[in-house]
């Protein structure tokens, strides 16, 4: 690894665009897993401008575009590997403070493609990460979760952390499951905190238009519709800067506010209904109609309660989706996103159109089936294990 310059010589950067209650922040080091994606390449600039040195782990699944300005800065460390690789992660832990894990197959479509393979990315290398993390005696774990835990709720009242969890997706499962082996490994050297991010929306370096605020408002501007399915279901909405936001008052808190927590993202006044997503982009691009398709299988239905992190970390959204939607609105206008249903912005459509799935297996796990297979022809069995091709 090329390591950092000394921290003396740490160049620093303004703070002018960065909370003015916030002190001067301890430097850490931090390593970001899976940074060079959606929310991580909002993250890493603040990370960056705080002064922080950031070693960032990744196997650029979505090449190094996301993350093109800050590739040369001197305070950043790139790995570029897959996080399933142990030999990769006690590399990349050496001398590190903080770790922030963020990454993941994310999404429903996404994760239904190959159940073993979202297990084994999302819960089994979680644990992986966090085992070795702990052995290395770094205390503070961030991990990103997802309010989709909350699932098909029932309840009207606003979920808090306490509240009942009833998840509907194995994305949704395979997070809820990740927090649960995390605070159980949570002890007096270990500190995990895990935040349950609300549907998030706005642009990044890596933007998708396969959310829900992205994607009617792509759809209102370039196809004239908003189309909507159902409507009545709630969600809470977060902007991907503010959910960058997010883990940078976490990793600055004191550790003893942090520790062992669950916090939920986002912000009580961006609870909405999708209908009253689709009237806001209507009332912003008045040319285009707003459709009502009917009820759709998807069965989550939560408002969340943001009360926990407001007051314990005093951490407030900038944005609202509003705003949110204006920003994709000249993106689109500007011609800089020419096609929203390229499959660069869509987390399945990338799977299956430029990444088959099962290379991802391959390519961490072919050693065991080629040996496996190789066992089985010398003890003269029929191969037990069918190795995709």
């Amino acid at each position: 690894m090329k390591g950092f310059p000394p921290k003396n010589e740490t160049s620093r950067r303004s703070y002018l665009n960065l909370p003015r209650l916030w002190k001067k922040p301890t430097q850490r080091t931090v390593l970001v897993i899976g940074g060079a994606g959606y929310i991580g390449s909002a993250l890493l600039p603040k990370l960056l401008a705080r002064g922080h040195r950031v070693r960032l782990l990744d196997r650029f699944f979505y090449g190094s575009e996301p993350v093109r300005n800050v590739l040369n800065h001197r305070n950043l460390e790139i790995i570029r590997a897959d996080f399933r690789r142990v030999d990769k992660l006690v590399e990349c832990m050496e001398g590190v403070d903080a770790v922030i894990h963020l990454g993941a197959i994310v999404g429903d479509p996404a994760c239904a493609l190959d159940h073993d393979l979202t297990i084994e990315v999302n819960l089994m290398a979680t644990r992986t990460i966090a085992e070795v993390a702990k052995g290395y005696g770094i205390r503070r774990f961030i991990f990103a979760s997802t309010c989709s835990v909350y699932g098909a709720s029932t309840d009207d009242a606003l979920l808090t952390e306490e509240s009942s969890l009833n998840p509907v997706s194995l994305y949704a499962i395979t997070k809820l499951a990740s927090e649960r082996v995390l605070m159980n490994l949570a002890g007096e050297n270990f500190s995990p905190t895990c935040l349950r991010f609300s549907t998030i929306y706005g642009l990044s370096g890596r933007t998708r238009f396969d959310l829900v605020v992205n994607l009617l408002t792509a759809k209102g501007i370039m196809d004239g519709e908003i189309t909507i399915q159902g409507g009545d279901q709630w969600r809470p909405f977060l902007h991907v800067d503010d959910a960058a936001l997010a883990l940078l008052h976490t990793l600055e808190s004191p550790l003893a506010q942090v520790h062992q927590q669950v916090f939920n993202v986002g912000s009580d006044e961006q609870n909405y209904t999708i209908q009253q997503i689709g009237e806001i982009i209507k009332e912003m691009v008045p040319s285009a109609k707003l459709l009502n398709l009917g009820l759709d299988g998807d069965r989550r239905n939560y408002r969340a309660d943001f009360k926990k992190i407001r007051d314990q970390l005093g951490f407030v959204p900038r944005w609202s989706v509003a705003k949110g939607i204006g920003q994709v609105i000249d993106v689109i206008r500007s011609g800089e996103v020419k096609d929203y249903r390229a499959a660069k912005y869509s987390n399945v459509k990338f799977l299956t159109e430029e990444e088959n799935p099962v290379s991802l297996v391959r390519h961490e796990s072919s050693w065991a089936y080629d040996l496996v297979k190789q066992t089985s022809v010398i003890s003269g069995m029929t191969p037990l294990v069918l190795v995709a091709a």
